[in-house]
């Protein structure tokens, strides 16, 4: 901290610095250094070029060998060349973008590449648990069905992308000491400085990542090829090996996790290099496998997670580009707006009209900001229709795909009964009832924390009938139904319902007065961390067991039965929800905290219901293990909202 004060005669003295209380003379804050963000970044990005290298040389040094000795199989040659330009792809971009002296955007490009890269290394350890059914073809290629164990190649790849995910990390740090810098996320008009770079660049940018994401995200699931080959198996990723699943799970939370982050950025470079770095990353995993699906000859062809996985990587590359120039048109359009005179002012140098009034500086002011406050409820209330308008659609399509045919069977067949199309139908119910709410502004914000945890339930729902359908279509002469193509439909615009009431909370924030930060609650954080611990516990045990229609006991699968099928997933995803949904809350403001625990109450309520709705899949039904700590969980988290109902009243 600076002083300067007159000294006895008159004269200014010169400004000291004031020694911290420790007396070492060092100021308290530290001073954002330039050349230290840089260092770092220089760091960054030359250990993200090794790991490329390294990732690129594996096919080289042999990813696999043969456990009898014999040489090891060959890689497809076109889709080691793009595995290997897009390892490196990320950090030879960092280094102009360094040379420039653009130093968080080159680390942002790191960071969402390096995200991207610590799901890849998931992936990679396949190589030693089932290399033979890794389906790697840009590393080898089996050709019989003899036992590969993991080659030197296997190493590089890994320790590769490892060292790409910890460029990423240094990428982050170096984005950090530039965020602490002035002019970082500065703009020529006022009115976009410090606003996130999804509000800078408008609605259509924002969703179009959004849904290249969730596009992307959705083929990581999805089968990466088509294969005739008998060497080559390709089950879905849920019922692949734990590394498989693992990896798509890892990869795609990056996903979102960057995507999420780059449009809550203040700096649209930085949400561009974010999103460029990620996109890119995911061609080199995506896009490799549409190449080495059209490059492998006639018994394989590439699936649809290949082809749609590379379109929104692909996508997600071309919004990053065109974030830049987008913030720049609309900030020039907000100048010339803010710079036309109005047509009610008289003329420069003229004369106003007899009797005229002419408002006062305050008088224009207060009408400023009405009508910016006018503007921003306008906006925060299109946030809230768009997101109660997608639920309402998912009801309805995740109801009509319950209701009809989700199994296309012969006529002459008896058509099996799906029970876990019951529990669509009251998650279908339990979200139109929220998103209606939404469609009224007198309500809507105290309503849409809950409508955030809500849409879960329709994935969570539509996984266990997907299960099913997967079970029935092994069965020849059976495929999936118009019921299933609707559900799985519903489960892609419950996602979109969820990014959308994201975007709402972000823009009811922006009107809210966050100079001061809300504490932790430690009553709410422990009653309601408690009841997300026990409903998650709950949701890893089975509600009921019985005996099946062959006379064998039964009891849906629990947490740990590896691989997880579709219905484990799905439960899985409703219980992370909840436990986010929990530490969220403690934080909230009042009214949004109680609105997220009583809907995380009621999202584990529809979970506890699937047990009458599906129970007569067994004869003589009994209550299984997780119907206790589910029941707890519930009881808790209401707890934790009346607690936070008992403070506001305070």
């Amino acid at each position: 901290m600076a002083s300067s004060t007159r000294s006895p005669d008159g004269r200014r003295a010169e400004p000291e610095r004031i020694p911290s209380s420790g007396g070492t003379g060092r100021t308290a804050v530290e001073e954002p250094d330039p050349a230290r963000a840089r260092r770092g970044c220089v760091l960054a990005v030359v250990l993200g070029l090794v790991g490329g290298v390294g990732v690129a040389s594996a096919p080289v040094l042999h990813a696999v060998r043969s456990a009898d000795g014999v040489a090891a199989p060959s890689a497809i040659g076109a889709a080691a060349l793009w595995a290997a330009v897009f390892a490196v792809a990320a950090p030879v971009l960092a280094v102009p973008a360094l040379v420039a002296r653009r130093t968080a955007v080159a680390g942002a490009l790191l960071a969402g590449a390096g995200a991207v890269s610590l799901g890849a290394a998931v992936l990679d350890t396949q190589l030693w648990t089932d290399a033979i059914d890794a389906n790697r073809l840009e590393l080898f290629r089996p050709e019989t069905a003899a036992e590969l164990a993991a080659g030197p190649g296997a190493y590089a790849a890994l320790a590769g992308h490892l060292l790409i995910a910890f460029a990423g990390l240094l990428g982050m740090v170096a984005v950090h000491r530039e965020s602490l810098m002035d002019g970082y996320g500065d703009a020529r008009s006022s009115e976009q400085v410090g606003r996130a770079t999804g509000a800078r660049v408008g609605f259509l940018p924002s969703a179009v990542a959004v849904v290249a994401a969730v596009v992307l995200v959705g083929a990581l699931f999805a089968p990466a090829f088509v294969s005739e080959d008998p060497v080559i198996l390709v089950p879905t990723v849920v019922e692949s090996d734990l590394a498989t699943s693992a990896g798509a799970g890892a990869l795609a939370a990056a996903v979102l996790i960057v995507v999420a982050s780059a449009l809550a950025s203040i700096s649209p470079p930085v949400a561009s290099g974010a999103l460029v770095g990620a996109g890119l990353a995911a061609l080199g995993v995506v896009g490799t496998r549409l190449v080495a699906g059209l490059a492998a000859g006639e018994r394989i062809q590439p699936g649809p997670g290949a082809v749609w996985g590379t379109v929104g990587a692909g996508v997600l590359v071309l919004v990053g580009v065109c974030i830049p120039m987008v913030d720049r048109a609309r900030d020039t359009r907000i100048l010339k707006t803010l710079a036309t005179p109005s047509s009610s002012a008289p003329a420069q140098g003229g004369q106003a009209k007899k009797g005229a009034v002419t408002p006062s500086a305050k008088g224009v002011a207060k009408a400023a900001l009405r009508a910016e406050a006018a503007a921003a409820r306008a906006r925060i209330a299109r946030w809230h229709v768009a997101a109660g308008t997608t639920g309402i659609v998912t009801a309805v399509l995740a109801a009509a795909g319950a209701l009809l045919p989700v199994l296309d069977i012969p006529a002459d067949a008896v058509r099996p009964d799906i029970y876990a199309t019951r529990v669509v139908l009251v998650a279908a119910l339990v979200l139109v009832v929220g998103c209606v709410w939404l469609l009224l502004s007198e309500f809507a914000s105290t309503v849409r924390p809950a409508v955030g945890v809500l849409w879960v339930t329709i994935p969570f729902s539509v996984a266990s009938v997907s299960q099913s359908v997967v079970l029935a279509t092994d069965v020849p002469g059976i495929g999936a139904g118009i019921g299933a193509a609707l559900l799985w439909c519903a489960a892609v615009t419950a996602g979109v319902t969820g990014v959308l009431t994201w975007f709402a909370g972000s823009a009811e924030r922006e009107e809210i007065d966050t100079s001061e930060e809300p504490s932790t609650s430690i009553a709410v954080l422990a009653v309601g961390g408690l009841g997300a611990v026990a409903a998650f516990v709950g949701l890893g045990l089975p509600l009921f067991h019985g005996t099946d229609a062959r006379g064998d006991d039964y009891a849906p699968a629990s947490f740990a039965e590896f691989p997880w099928n579709l219905d484990v997933w799905g439960r899985v995803l409703l219980g992370v929800a909840v436990v986010l949904a929990v530490i969220v809350a403690s934080r909230a403001r009042p009214a949004r905290a109680v609105a997220l625990l009583l809907g995380s109450a009621v999202v584990v309520g529809v979970y506890l219901l699937s047990w009458p709705l599906t129970a007569a899949r067994v004869t003589d039904p009994s209550m299984g293990a997780g119907v206790v700590p589910t029941t707890v969980g519930i009881v808790l988290i209401a707890a934790a909202a009346a607690l936070t109902t008992r403070s506001r009243n305070r």
